[in-house]
């Protein structure tokens, strides 16, 4: 941040104060978005068949909406995965609960700012400058043939994000600025005199934070960077600083681009005209989609008309969902509360205070994030401390800053946070006292915002205690992993994933009785089998040492030979020999990854087995494989896909994907299958994501290489 916000020429003094006072802003920055986005995503919230591939089409149309879901999907909220690098992976992440509720605080939010704060601006100008410069990011990566068109899209789209961030962080002061300069060197003067920096830098610093394996924040960074001097840049920042170029030239009445210009990324770029033309044609009809006016005389009214539709919606919504709060889908009470506090507070959740089991009145820290082991030994008696936490339990949600002396514990608590000071949030019920979560708050302003917000805050504690205790009492598996609702999970789960391998001996008997007759059976299948009944041996072995899931063994895999054997393996299998045709499409000098081979092929089991089912009366299925990743250390994942042209998956099932349902196949199967390839791909510290038509199914999961 220091580095990217650096003050540039100028009076240093006033420069100097004023970054101050915008850094500490920012980190507090919530970005507007086009209000008749948030109503169509209001909308699409309501419907009973949502789906991420509909959230993600209408999201990737709003640099500030996209902003908000990379920052929030990369924070440490969420982490524990691997970090997603696409939108459609940050959805996944997230979750359709969490992706309702952010969008649901983020309307209103916007309808309070439009009250406040950002009266006389109109984002139509912008938001069309943005999606233009996106669609044009995107063609062009596809005619220099670049790896990843969402990469350069997404780079086009937050181009000029910095600008969102300084209207959110000082609108007073820049909302003349926002209104009265185009983009262009103009705006980064006047934005520099008034505030010592400029929206480039602070759009770079904000992308940078969301730690991509990318050079999106150069792409920010740079585009208003001399052509001349980016002629030996990365092809992402020369995809977006021509296409920000480019977007000008929006009108058959202006003047062609420069020739050299347009040569930087060394693209067929002989129809620019006809290109241009078609971008702006998408672009209008997006427009009108959405019902927003690019430009007019009419804006400020447009504005003042989307904006009260926006509020009118949004007091329906907040009718309808008034307990709307969820986060984390099958995550614990916990978990849920601390994704929760994020989105709402944008607050990190560091450790909780808990009751000692069997001491009611002592409460001992939990670390809830990546903090020392240390902190697990810090602990206060209810009644006999002076503790500030002490006090808190009692009471209302309480900021401590780094002033005067504090009491020892306290004192503790907040060294080890490392921010200037720290929320204390009481967790209680009607009926008991669920201990005191503890968040690090890393700035004045941020404490300052927050001081106005403690009677929702303290709202927000007392739904969480009861959220927690309801859970706690009902022994939900998924937050006590024991008790006879996680036996009954655990024993489903078993059963089912018994069948698979069972269900492949079987079909593999009935080879081999065939194939007694002639001339004996084949050594690859008899291998086959022994590996089936093996892992049907380590299954049993680890329900009989009562383990739910059996310990992870993990070692090098070669993933591609995993692949082949399975294709073997179901293309023999009898109920669908000859009906389906597998393909395999593999990458070449595949590295072996480092990942649990059990797991790893219980989970291409279950993908493979539901992509054949899908087809009773036969298709075909193409299973590839490649590295993935864009960084200059190379690949860091192994992609994996499982293509299908099946009839699709039905819309009601894609909107719980990865949970139990109730399975819409014949016989006795039980409906976990996706739900335990869910489970397994976060177990393998992966990402999945699915899209689904009726011309077929894909699934595309991610795993590290982990070479250390």
């Amino acid at each position: 941040m220091d580095r990217l916000l650096a003050t540039k020429g100028g009076n240093p003094s006033a420069a100097g104060s004023a970054q101050r006072d915008i850094r500490g802003k920012l980190m507090l920055a919530r970005l507007p978005t086009m209000s008749p986005i948030l109503v169509q995503l209001l909308d699409l919230c309501q419907r009973d068949d949502l789906n991420l591939s509909d959230l993600s089409a209408l999201i990737g149309r709003d640099a500030g909406m996209v902003a908000q879901i990379f920052a929030l999907s990369t924070s440490a909220a969420f982490q524990g995965r691997t970090r997603p690098a696409t939108l459609d992976q940050c959805l996944s992440l997230l979750g359709m609960n969490t992706i309702k509720t952010l969008v649901i605080n983020g309307s209103v939010m916007q309808v309070f700012n439009r009250l406040v704060d950002w009266q006389e601006v109109d984002l139509g100008e912008f938001w069309g400058h943005s999606l233009r410069t996106a669609l044009i990011a995107r063609e062009l990566a596809r005619r220099m043939h670049y790896p990843s068109l969402e990469e350069a899209y997404l780079g086009g789209l937050v181009h000029d994000i910095g600008r969102l961030a300084l209207l959110a962080t000082v609108p007073e002061d820049y909302q003349s600025i926002f209104r009265d300069y185009q983009d262009g060197e103009s705006l980064c003067a006047a934005e520099h005199a008034a505030f010592g920096l400029t929206h480039v830098e602070v759009g770079a610093w904000m992308v940078e934070k969301w730690q991509l394996d990318s050079f999106l924040g150069d792409c920010v960074l740079y585009h208003h960077e001399p052509f001349e001097r980016m002629v030996s840049a990365p092809p992402l920042v020369r995809i977006v600083l021509l296409a920000d170029y480019l977007a000008a030239f929006n009108s058959p009445e202006q003047p062609q681009p420069d020739a050299s210009v347009v040569a930087l990324c060394g693209a067929p770029l002989d129809d620019l005209p006809a290109m241009l033309a078609a971008v702006e044609r998408d672009l209008l009809s997006i427009a009108e989609q959405l019902g927003i006016r690019l430009a007019g005389p009419k804006e400020g009214e447009q504005a003042s008309q989307a904006d009260a539709l926006l509020a009118a919606r949004l007091q329906d919504m907040l009718l309808v969902n008034q307990a709307l709060g969820q986060a984390g889908g099958n995550a614990s009470a916990m978990q849920m509360t601390v994704q929760a506090l994020k989105i709402l507070f944008d607050l990190d959740a560091a450790l909780c205070f808990e009751a000692v089991e069997g001491e009611s009145e002592r409460f001992r820290a939990k670390p809830l994030a990546h903090h020392s082991a240390k902190l697990a030994q810090l602990e206060f008696v209810r009644g006999s401390s002076t503790s500030l936490l002490a006090r808190a339990l009692d009471g209302m949600p309480q900021l401590v800053m780094r002033q005067g002396q504090l009491p020892l514990l306290d004192d503790q608590v907040l060294r080890s946070l490392g921010g200037e000071g720290m929320l204390l949030l009481p967790l209680r019920t009607a009926s008991a006292r669920g201990g005191v979560l503890v968040a690090a708050i890393d700035s004045a302003d941020r404490a300052a915002a927050l001081a106005a917000k403690l009677p929702c805050i303290a709202v927000f504690g007392r739904l969480s205690a009861d959220r927690i205790a309801m859970q706690l009492r009902s022994g939900n598996a998924a937050a006590l992993g024991g008790g006879e609702a996680g036996a009954d999970s655990r024993l489903n789960r078993l059963v089912h994933e018994l069948n698979n391998p069972l269900a492949i001996i079987r079909n593999y008997v009935s080879i081999l009785e065939a194939a007694s007759a002639g001339k004996g059976a084949p050594q690859p299948e008899l291998a086959i089998v022994r590996e089936e009944i093996d892992r049907v041996a380590h299954m049993l072995r680890a329900a009989r040492e009562q383990q739910a899931e059996g310990e992870s063994a993990r070692g090098p895999v070669k993933l591609n030979r995993i692949v082949e054997d399975l294709a073997t393996l179901f293309r023999g299998s009898i109920p669908f020999a000859g009906l389906v045709d597998i393909r395999l499409d593999l990458a070449e000098a595949l590295p072996d990854i480092v990942s649990d081979r059990d797991r790893l092929k219980q989970l291409l089991v279950n993908l493979i087995k539901n992509a054949l089912e899908a087809m009773p009366q036969g298709g075909h299925v193409t299973l590839s494989t490649a590295a993935w990743g864009l960084g200059e250390a190379g690949a860091s994942h192994v992609e994996i896909r499982v293509e299908d042209n099946g009839p699709g998956i039905p819309k009601e099932v894609l909107t719980q994907l990865y949970q139990p349902v109730a399975s819409q196949k014949p016989g006795s199967h039980q409906g976990l299958g996706l739900a335990i390839v869910g489970q397994l791909v976060r177990d393998l510290n992966g990402l999945i994501n699915c899209r689904s038509d009726q011309q077929g199914t894909r699934f595309q999961v991610l795993l590290p290489f982990d070479r250390q």
